[in-house]
């Protein structure tokens, strides 16, 4: 089976337009129509853009022999298994967390570890010394979140943000790390959380690195 019939099985499988897989790889919706009915071939930098954001290998792609992979509707390697992605979350200016159907593949030693966990996208950009914009952050409810730690926490109930939180006896503050000076730390005092309380959805246990990032 060629590149192009891969893709268009890997596009399928995860119930994707060709502009949405196109999003995905940086490309319009009219180079995955050239793709997938075997007009061109994609970049191999684009083929790697592809294979990371459904966490399998290049070969997947690449050669006939994988393709039985891209088959199963449970995994698309042996060595990812499907996690969640249930929204985004501001690394800024905390934005409201809006569910999203769908399922990401990770490293399978990741999903294992943190069975619980659910993926969020990181907007914004007060966490980007240590999680960079757009990146998927991996986010375990189960895990205790201790003073230090970079936890999702929701604002009022509503509203969902990425930071460093700490606890103290007379509230709660939730600590950028970031290259922006212009983010500052925000501090919730107990009274104020009487009508503006704060929740912890979790503990931040890894990320995936945005497709287009620069090195």
């Amino acid at each position: 089976m060629s590149i192009g019939k891969n893709i268009k099985k890997l596009r399928e499988l995860h119930n994707l337009s060709q502009k949405e897989l196109a999003e995905i790889a940086g490309v319009s919706d009219k180079a995955v129509s050239t793709w997938e009915n075997e007009l061109k071939e994609p970049r191999m930098g684009t083929i790697q853009k592809i294979a990371d954001h459904f966490g399998i290998l290049k070969s997947d792609i690449i050669e006939d022999q994988k393709v039985n992979r891209l088959n199963s509707n449970d995994t698309l390697n042996a060595d990812s298994i499907p996690v969640p992605l249930l929204g985004s979350i501001a690394a800024g200016v905390p934005l409201e967390m809006i569910p999203v159907k769908e399922m990401v593949n990770v490293p399978r030693e990741v999903a294992e570890t943190y069975p619980e966990a659910f993926l969020v996208q990181v907007t914004g950009d007060s966490m980007n010394k240590i999680v960079p914009s757009g990146a998927l952050a991996l986010i375990d409810p189960t895990e205790e979140v201790k003073n230090g730690d970079i936890a999702a926490v929701t604002v009022n109930g509503y509203d969902a943000t990425l930071k460093r939180f700490y606890k103290f006896q007379d509230g709660i503050t939730l600590e950028p790390e970031s290259y922006n000076p212009e983010n500052s730390t925000q501090f919730y005092s107990s009274k104020e959380q009487e009508y503006n309380p704060i929740h912890i959805k979790g503990k931040l246990v890894w990320y995936m690195a945005p497709l287009n990032i620069k090195f």
